[in-house]
């Protein structure tokens, strides 16, 4: 029985050391061999190669696909910026880029409202908020807001010094604007 025990111990010890050998040649080959450089994506959109394009934020916040709901939210959360109003739920602050993204969107969009979307974004791009109570309005009603309720309706321009406080209660830490 020792006899046949040790042979089998020998026979498992020559099986790891020849598992060793082998897998260690192995091993270092693939070392050896270069690693093959992953295939790049060509993006495209109509017929031009996208691969060196930088993007924009407000590119990535509003994709050219963008769902008019979203036009919609993001018109009325920059009109409270400007707007006073009981109730203001969402927060954007407005920019250029923004304005400029949305009414490029608009333009080419087929949005039930999109002359609505249109006029608020031509005004605003051109720094022309004076009629912001009657655009905020404008989008509430669309979203839904009810005269008898009036709690998110916009009733006057905030003064520069509200509009400034507005802005640093609530878009002092806007990540997107950063």
């Amino acid at each position: 029985m020792k006899r046949k025990t040790k042979s089998v111990i020998s026979i498992i010890v020559i099986l790891i050391i020849f598992g060793g050998v082998f897998g260690y040649i192995k091993f270092t080959e693939q070392m050896g061999k270069p690693v093959p450089e992953k295939e790049k994506a060509i993006v495209e959109h109509a017929g031009v190669t996208l691969e060196d394009k930088i993007v924009t934020k407000e590119e990535l916040l509003y994709p050219d696909n963008l769902i008019e709901h979203k036009v919609n939210e993001a018109i009325h959360s920059m009109s409270h910026q400007k707007v006073e109003a009981k109730v203001k739920w969402g927060h954007t602050q407005i920019t250029q880029a923004k304005v400029d993204r949305l009414l490029a969107i608009s333009k080419e969009s087929n949005y039930k409202f999109k002359e609505l979307y249109i006029s608020i974004l031509e005004r605003w791009s051109k720094g022309d908020f004076s009629h912001a109570v009657e655009d905020h309005n404008a989008i509430w009603e669309l979203q839904g807001g009810e005269e008898s309720r009036n709690s998110g309706k916009a009733i006057r321009l905030l003064t520069p010094a509200e509009e400034q406080a507005y802005i640093e209660n609530n878009l002092k830490f806007d990540l997107y604007d950063k």
